[in-house]
């Protein structure tokens, strides 16, 4: 006879929780769902019952919450507040980039520490060796910024002895010749085994400030002399009130806290007002640049006659990942209310190639391009720097329209490459124009519908506007220029 399993219920009924649903029934009695929807009260999933979130107090034990790390933390004070304890309060996490899961408790004190080898949690297998400037950089995502930072410092700075804390192996053939350890976890547990094994660093620099880090921030703060902290848009404009509290203690142990824009210092300062005499602007370098000449431009050519582009075509980019942030669904229907004249003049490029586990996104997006009457391209396939650069130079037009943001690489790249783009006016990106730059804006994502056929219709004239873009662009977001900010994190 099996063991009888422990009762629990859910708190949380998104696609993390739907994603979980098959681990968490194979290892726990559900007893019912409990979601903010109303709408959903009284009905069931998978045969699970949904219930009020006030509801949860009919249960006496273990509360899972199945949301992603955004949620948990709001979740889990209205938890507390209903008299639950945080020993009965357990985060349900499902990694996107592995598909893995796993049953976290409420703060590191109550995770059960595991011994690891830590050569063999190493990608490259190596012994850690003192050295000095040892920096650490740390991400719990795959992100081409990664690359970029390790990368172009230690060719600048090869006396810097690089190592990674990341989730994702696809890291070892890009960095390994950077790198000194590339260190892979794949759950919390296996992350604090690996912390808890390391020894003291120079630095630890973090990419950027992620909830997973404020988990272990006391461990971390242990385990280095010096903590910097980079300040992503996630980070703040898409942050929740409860996420921004939450982050707090791990801002207000960090030594430096750096930023891309003076947008994002003065809006990071308001949130955080005790950060002010520790933040500083500095950004990432845009290494694409370097591959914007005209041998690229010889090859964009080729590669947009393979991709049956003719040459009268305006080729237009649509945002530049697959985060559902960049509003693709709402672009495409404001495009959709163009004339036919200038649909028939137009060509989408819609780059799709990271982040991972956006499947389903990708697919609401092509359902509704084939039904915008404009001849399209969605690229899947991972691009590196120079095929980033082919398809900026294929392009003609960038449109980015995200919900937030703090600087795009990706439209400095377009910039420097002469090409027009039209940006959502929300966006923090009136500095640069003060700094000479000429780009197009919106204050909605419907006026699109106007402005790209205006774009069309004038394509000279308005690429002769951005002539001068090249000079700015360089100036400020070359790796040669962007290194000794960097650099002056670390050797300090």
């Amino acid at each position: 006879m099996k063991d009888k399993k422990e009762q629990v219920v859910l708190y949380g009924l998104g696609n993390a929780g739907k994603s979980m649903l098959p681990y968490l029934r194979e290892n726990f009695d559900i007893l019912f769902w409990v979601d903010g929807n109303e709408g959903l009260w009284g009905s069931e999933y998978e045969g699970i019952p949904i219930r009020s979130p006030e509801s949860v107090s009919e249960h006496n034990g273990k509360i899972i919450v199945t949301t992603t790390d955004t949620y948990f933390v709001e979740i889990s004070e209205f938890l507390i507040r209903l008299g639950f304890t945080k020993d009965e309060i357990f985060r349900g996490q499902y990694h996107v980039y592995d598909q893995r899961e796993e049953i976290v408790p409420y703060e590191l004190a109550m995770l059960e520490p595991i011994n690891v080898d830590l050569r063999n949690c190493d990608l490259l297998k190596r012994e850690e060796e003192e050295k000095e400037r040892r920096v650490m950089v740390f991400c719990g995502f795959y992100s081409a910024y990664v690359g970029q930072v390790v990368r172009n410092c230690k060719k600048r700075m090869p006396e810097i002895h690089f190592s990674l804390m990341v989730n994702a192996e696809s890291y070892l053939e890009e960095l390994a010749e950077y790198t000194e350890h590339i260190y892979v976890y794949h759950s919390y547990t296996e992350l604090y085994g690996i912390l808890r094994a390391l020894p003291r660093y120079d630095v630890f620099q973090m990419l950027w400030i992620e909830n997973i880090w404020v988990y272990f921030e006391n461990l971390i703060r242990e385990k280095c002399r010096r903590l910097n902290l980079c300040v992503g848009g996630s980070d703040l404009y898409r942050a929740r009130d409860a996420e921004r509290i939450y982050k707090k203690s791990l801002i207000d142990m960090a030594d430096t806290i750096s930023a891309e824009t003076d947008a994002t210092i003065s809006a990071f300062v308001s949130a955080y007002p005790s950060a002010a005499e520790k933040i500083r602007w500095v950004n990432f370098g845009i290494e694409t640049l370097e591959y914007l000449d005209p041998d690229c431009m010889v090859k964009a050519q080729e590669k947009k006659k393979s991709m049956d582009i003719s040459d009268d075509r305006i080729v237009i980019m649509c945002g530049y990942n697959a985060g559902e942030a960049h509003q693709h669904l709402k672009m495409i229907r404001a495009l959709k209310k163009m004339e036919e004249s200038v649909k028939n003049r137009a060509v989408l490029i819609v780059p799709m190639t990271y982040p991972k586990g956006q499947d389903l996104y990708i697919e609401s997006v092509a359902a509704e391009l084939k039904d915008c009457g404009i001849s399209y391209r969605i690229l899947t396939d991972y691009m590196n720097p120079k095929a980033m650069a082919e398809m900026e130079m294929m392009a003609d037009v960038l449109i980015t329209v995200q919900k937030t943001d703090q600087l795009s690489s990706t439209m400095l790249e377009n910039m420097y490459a002469g090409k027009v783009v039209i940006a959502g006016r929300w966006l923090p990106y009136e500095n640069l124009r003060e700094k000479g730059l000429f780009f197009l804006s919106v204050d909605e994502i419907e006026e699109l519908a106007e402005s790209v056929p205006e774009v069309v219709t004038n394509y000279q004239a308005y690429r002769d506007k951005c002539l001068s873009n090249k000079c700015i662009v360089h100036e400020m977001s070359s790796w040669d220029m962007a290194v000794e900010r960097w650099r002056g994190l670390w050797t300090e």
